[in-house]
């Protein structure tokens, strides 16, 4: 074992090796595209200071542990005991059966005393600071005896496993001795015939055992029934790639040689990149998946021998990162998201990697970013921060068609989009509930001096902004949104697949309810009920601006952007907490948003936003908003004509029988099948679809390609 003062200098040398390289690259003069090209290192260095310190004082090994009820009082405790194992109350000393250990807690001891095995997925939090906290103290012996626990090995499923691949190329030498030997025999036995996320539960069987290396011919070696979500392969795959160079060429990973495993793996993700460049991904702008993507490629980038390997991670980290940041404004994503939490952009792992990356607003002060990030080498490049910060011309619009979610076929969401300076909205018409509860059919971000703020809203069946209702559709021309509610029409005799999916969960007739009071005993009864109400809400934050009305016209303004809303009915009333009653649940909801319900049959609302600049006062743009814009309903045909002001007639109509809208804008209908030129994003600075990865900023034009397995920059 080295010694102290020496340790410190192999870390220390370590990241100053990066920093040097970073500078070097940039003082030589990088293309827009290359990582060197990242224009804000010293910024990025002074953003990430004692983060790694505080990041180590975080506590780790409390989740793994079961909790004990001591049968005298009561009180509970915690323990490292096995179910129907003796444990001793501290309180009163009394000698009982240890029960069920929780969801993280022990499982299985081995007959020499050590847990192999645990519960849930502690590691997915725990180990990160344990990696810290073995950086800045690498001869941490309490440390050192936790993460050799086998029950902690054994755990390599995908979270855990992609924070065991940061850990084994920086630390693994600093174990003691026999601690390789062991890791990688846990790593080549791994195979789980369950999910990590059952803890007690058990859900149907796997159709194949989850393990590192997965199926060879599945996307990224996962079947379309339970081979993962895409953000879960990615974690595995990665993990076992780092793995593959770096075990002995005896080893095996989940039972194969490694030298096949480096070789299958690294294919996994060129198909995945090919794709990405035809099609695009399906768990697009995740806003609570992407940071683990992101650190499992990470992993890749700063490890990987083969020079392959790395370039092509850092290929898919530029896309993943400039597509997500055309939509991000100060750190919250705008428009659609597959697989984003309910309370849209409220703070968490992908806030905190921006605000280190791109100096942008943290909305979430208590959250400390990732020890892959702070530990990487790796830095967006000159095109994603243009990108991001809206180095470009403005506003823009932009289609996207989106794949399915196993990117096996193309164009099964038609997504829009238009960004200008400081507020960003976008929507996208779907023809399947996948995911419905983490599915963002639309938002608006609107940046103001306190932060980031995000509205959206429709059919409460989710009562919240985000979530995706089967009841709710939305049409979209720039700047202006349109969105309506109905119920669903009688089964057809021949029902489409649109229809069935609809059904699924939207079969149940919408029901009219009382204008609530919130301070009422009533209320809880409400609220439950309101996931059928037959109307449209509408989510503002509560410290977003000011709200004003007339007639049967809304105004929000901001500090740097006004809104005007226009109900579809002039039933529609503010759904307000009160100061009378403790909300609980969901409920909990109204103490951070105003609520606009919006009631009626066909029922729904419009929003146009606009530049404050774009006014000489917010006095004008009320004026111009309350006497240019208007609407026209016929609810038997169900069609809503929308006139904004800037001219645009948008006709709506809202499907029934399906998840889309059928519609025209100024005359000429909405053209699914055709919907994106360039058969993935189309847009001004970003195209891609062609089987290339196109930019095109302030005149500079680059393409990226997979050629072979070379990735190929032109000018």
């Amino acid at each position: 074992m080295i010694g102290r003062s020496k340790e410190k200098a192999v870390f220390s040398l370590f990241f100053f090796l990066i920093c040097v390289f970073l500078m070097t690259e940039v003082v030589q003069g990088q293309q827009i595209w290359e990582t060197g090209s990242y224009p804000d290192e010293a910024g990025f260095q002074e953003r990430k200071k004692h983060l790694l310190q505080r990041l180590s004082e975080e506590p780790f090994g409390k989740k793994s542990q079961g909790t004990a009820t001591c049968p005298d009082t009561g009180l509970t405790f915690k323990t490292w005991a096995v179910e129907g194992e003796t444990v001793y109350s501290p309180f009163t000393g009394r000698a009982f059966t240890q029960g069920p250990t929780g969801y993280f807690g022990a499982r299985e001891r081995a007959k020499d005393g050590q847990i192999v095995r645990f519960g849930g997925d502690a590691l997915k939090k725990d180990l990160i600071p344990a990696i810290a906290r073995l950086m800045l103290q690498p001869s941490d012996s309490l440390t050192k005896a936790w993460l050799s626990i086998p029950g902690n090995l054994q755990q390599q499923y995908h979270f855990a496993a992609k924070n065991w691949a940061r850990f084994y190329p920086l630390l693994a030498d600093e174990m003691d001795p026999g601690w390789k030997k062991e890791f990688q025999q846990a790593v080549a036995s791994y195979a789980a015939n369950d999910r990590p996320s059952d803890g007690y539960r058990k859900y149907a069987p796997l159709s194949t055992p989850h393990d590192l290396v997965g199926e060879p011919g599945k996307l990224l070696g996962g079947n379309p029934k339970d081979g993962g979500t895409e953000n879960h392969k990615i974690m595995w795959r990665t993990s076992a790639w780092v793995y593959a160079q770096y075990f002995p060429d005896t080893a095996l990973i989940s039972g194969w040689p490694v030298h096949e495993v480096d070789s299958l793996v690294e294919n996994y993700f060129r198909v995945f990149y090919q794709k990405l460049l035809e099609t695009g991904n399906g768990e697009y702008d995740a806003e609570i998946y992407y940071p683990h993507s992101l650190e499992g490629l990470m992993n890749v980038y700063d490890f990987a021998k083969k020079e392959s390997s790395k370039e092509l991670a850092k290929a898919i980290m530029d896309y993943f990162l400039a597509t997500l940041a055309i939509k991000t404004y100060d750190g919250a994503i705008a428009g659609a998201q597959k697989r984003a939490p309910q309370q849209i952009n409220a703070g968490g792992e992908l806030s905190g990697m921006l605000h280190l990356w791109f100096g942008s607003n943290k909305i979430s002060s208590d959250h400390l970013p990732s020890v892959h990030q702070l530990s990487s080498g790796y830095r967006p490049n000159k095109f994603t921060w243009d990108l991001y910060h809206k180095n470009f011309p403005l506003p823009f619009s932009m289609k996207v068609s989106r794949p399915s979610y196993h990117m096996d076929q193309p164009n099964q969401g038609q997504e829009y989009f238009y960004g200008s300076q400081n507020f960003g909205l976008g929507s996208i018409y779907v023809n399947k509930l996948d995911n419905p509860n983490q599915q963002v059919l639309w938002s608006l971000v609107v940046k103001t001096k306190d932060g980031p703020k995000t509205i959206g809203g429709g059919q409460p069946f989710h009562l919240g902004p985000g979530g995706h209702s089967p009841y709710t559709q939305t049409m979209q021309q720039e700047n202006t949104l349109l969105l309506a509610v109905a119920g669903t029409s009688r089964k057809p005799e021949v029902p489409s697949a649109e229809y069935s999916s609809r059904a699924s969960i939207g079969s149940k007739s919408l029901v009219k309810l009382p204008v609530p009071d919130v301070a009422a005993g009533t209320f809880d009864e409400w609220f439950e009920k309101a996931r059928f109400q037959e109307a449209a809400w509408l989510f503002l934050p509560k410290d977003c601006g000011d709200i004003s009305q007339k007639g049967q016209k809304i105004m929000l303004q901001t500090d740097q952007v006004y809104i005007g809303i226009t109900p579809f009915s002039d039933k529609f009333y503010w759904l307000k907490s009160s100061g009378d009653r403790e909300l609980k649940g969901k409920q909990k909801i109204l103490e951070d948003y105003h609520v606009l319900v919006v009631e009626g049959g066909l029922s729904g609302y419009a929003l146009e936003v606009y530049e404050r600049n774009d006014f000489a006062s917010f006095a004008r743009f009320r004026a111009e908003f309350v006497n240019q814009s208007y609407f026209r309903k016929n609810e038997e045909k169900h069609v809503l004509t929308y006139h904004n002001m800037k001219g645009d007639n948008i006709e709506m109509t809202y499907n029934n029988l399906g998840l889309r809208a059928r519609g025209k804008i100024n005359g000429t209908a909405l053209d699914f099948e055709n919907w994106s030129s360039g058969a993935c994003y189309t847009s001004s600075v970003l195209n891609t679809g062609k089987g290339y990865f196109e930019g095109n900023i302030n005149g500079e034009i680059f393409k990226v390609s997979l050629k072979g397995i070379k990735i190929s920059y032109e000018k």
